[in-house]
């Protein structure tokens, strides 16, 4: 049986939760992680993409027209041997049009390899998304006891694959809820562990494999050297903080709207009220300097109008 950590009890966390934003930085953003990164790949790789290097690419990028794109940054991003590009992103919380931002951040890798030569024979783009928001499948009975997903580009009747280019990945932790008893295949237990690590006090019996060796050793967290454990901490408290001011901020305009609809006996004065409560906490986030994402996430308003402010 799988030892966790009791949350209310005064226990010191021995591994990351891969799935926080320092978590996953803490992991893959150090090289000497390297094999680690390769062992969780290549359980939701398919077969023939196995990996056996990889070099570690630079996140940031700018913009095709460097005087109006802006720079825009992969959460991870490397190279195999035969050329392929690999990102991984992580998603916590509900985006609108995450699926195109996706969609956008692989063919923008696609395309940069394009422009270097003097044809179109380049490497694919791999995205891995692991997903710890719900994905809202058309047919959720479907997708019941399945978590990884796949899309690309095939012919619609006969599923003709013409050529590798752009191959986006799911895994999606959110809805994998399996007990330890209950996980039979690799995929299973690489979900199991992505999804629970962070909560574990121990290394299972039933994961003692060298696959798994290598990713509890890079993310237990006294293995850490003194600056990696600083920016481990500081990364978590942003975190933290981040979430605490969404969760105000939703709070907040929820119930600001919901009085002022209430006075008024109108809905149009109850969405006004929110709406105005939404672009004030906008406007106080922006000039604290919270990430546009988390105001986003926090407000519901479009990117356009927080710009605006």
């Amino acid at each position: 049986m799988t030892n966790f950590s009791n949350s209310s009890a005064a226990t010191v966390q021995r591994y990351v939760d891969i799935l926080t934003n320092g978590g996953f930085k803490a992991l893959f953003g150090d090289v000497n992680n390297k094999e680690a990164v390769m062992s969780i790949l290549n359980v939701l790789l398919p077969e023939h993409r196995k990996l056996s290097d990889i070099d570690y690419l630079p996140t940031e990028r700018q913009g095709q027209i460097v005087d109006v794109s802006k720079e825009y940054q992969y959460d991870f991003m490397c190279r195999d041997e035969s050329g392929a590009v690999f990102i991984v992103e992580l998603q916590k919380y509900h985006e609108d049009y995450w699926f195109k931002r996706c969609v956008s951040y692989a063919c923008r890798a696609y395309d940069r390899q394009t422009r270097k030569g003097e044809d179109y024979d380049v490497p694919p783009v791999y995205l891995v998304g692991l997903m710890d928001v719900e994905i809202e499948h058309p047919d959720k009975e479907f997708w019941k006891n399945r978590y990884i997903s796949e899309y690309t580009f095939r012919e619609k009747e006969c599923s003709d694959l013409l050529g590798e280019t752009i191959v986006i990945i799911f895994a999606e932790m959110a809805n994998f809820s399996k007990t330890e008893e209950e996980c039979e295949t690799e995929t299973d237990k690489m979900l199991y562990l992505l999804k629970n690590i962070g909560k574990m006090i121990s290394r299972p019996a039933w994961l003692q494999h060298e696959v798994y060796s290598r990713i509890f050793d890079a993310c237990e967290i006294a293995g850490f050297t003194e600056d990696k454990r600083i920016q481990y901490e500081k990364e978590m408290y942003d975190e933290r903080r981040r979430k605490s001011e969404m969760d105000t901020a939703k709070r907040i305009g929820f119930e600001t709207g919901r009085a002022e609809g209430r006075a008024e006996g109108r809905e149009e004065g109850r969405v006004e009220g929110r709406e105005e409560e939404q672009i004030r906490i906008a406007r106080n986030l922006k000039l604290a300097g919270v990430d546009i994402d988390t105001i986003l996430n926090a407000t519901g308003l479009d990117k356009e109008t927080v710009d605006k402010l």
